[in-house]
């Protein structure tokens, strides 16, 4: 018997949209499949563009440079959506400027 792959909700205030997220995906991944210009750079966790406010809901943070997120950060809310994988529903905001 196949196992369901499990998917959360990811609303994106910036844009209002809520898109689905794969529990293997970061929240930059779902939201580039899914058409939203989302503002990255590196997308591995060093350079802090996507930068972003945890709003509601809980995620795992995958290991990125405690330069681009500090421990104060994490602890205020802050994610970097390249490196947040979502562990239920979430709301998150972008405080990164985009590349437009």
């Amino acid at each position: 018997m196949a196992r369901a792959v499990k998917a959360y909700r990811v609303t994106i205030s910036n844009t209002g949209e809520t898109i689905a997220c794969l529990a293997s995906q970061t929240v930059l991944q779902a939201a580039l499949a899914a058409g939203i210009d989302y503002p990255y750079a590196c997308a591995t966790g060093n350079c802090a563009t996507c930068i972003s406010q945890l709003d509601t809901g809980k995620i795992d943070l995958l290991p990125r440079s405690d330069a681009s997120l500090g421990a104060e950060q994490v602890k205020s809310g802050k994610t970097l959506a390249c490196r947040a994988r979502p562990r239920s529903d979430i709301g998150i905001t972008w405080l990164g400027r985009g590349r437009k």
